[in-house]
């Protein structure tokens, strides 16, 4: 039986396609797999700001539609099948909800290393793994500096007194 993948994509963060689709090509193996590739444009009322209206909003999905196909193309290709979907509402309880209605076997999602106002107000991937009932794999993003010394300074070896 095949499974399916769904990967939330922020479009405005190319930095991260190539290790989320690295892991979605790794859990995908020789499996049979289908990908959603899904963008969630975040609600706005629309008609609240006069530059803001309906047409501009579906201007906007097709661009972003368009833009999701031809990441699909360049970094999925003809490893599996795939489709692109583009959702306007809540970020996050959009993506647990696609999932559900897709019936995902996993989710698969970048996070950025988190900041003080995440562990407060909560990032989009922390409200994934905390709301949905599937499988979540968060891809971490780290920076290139190199080893972080301070890592040293929070434990000391047990055999080394």
């Amino acid at each position: 039986m095949p499974q399916t993948l769904l990967i939330p994509l922020d479009l405005n963060q190319e930095s991260v396609f190539e290790s989320i689709f690295a892991a979605a090509k790794r859990i995908a193996g020789s499996e049979e797999t289908h990908a959603i590739l899904l963008t969630v444009i975040p609600e706005i009322a629309v008609g609240v700001l006069p530059f803001v209206g309906y047409d501009e909003m579906n201007n906007l999905g097709r661009v972003a539609h368009r833009l999701l196909e031809s990441v699909a193309e360049e970094w999925l290709g003809d490893s599996m099948t795939w489709q692109a979907e583009v959702r306007i509402g809540p970020v996050a309880r959009t993506i647990v909800r696609r999932a559900d209605h897709f019936n995902a076997d996993m989710i698969i999602m970048a996070s950025h290393n988190p900041v003080y106002w995440d562990v407060l107000l909560g990032s989009t991937a922390a409200q994934v793994v905390r709301h949905s009932d599937r499988s979540v794999l968060i891809v971490r993003q780290h920076a290139s500096t190199g080893p972080n010394p301070a890592a040293d300074d929070v434990s000391r070896d047990a055999l080394s007194f």
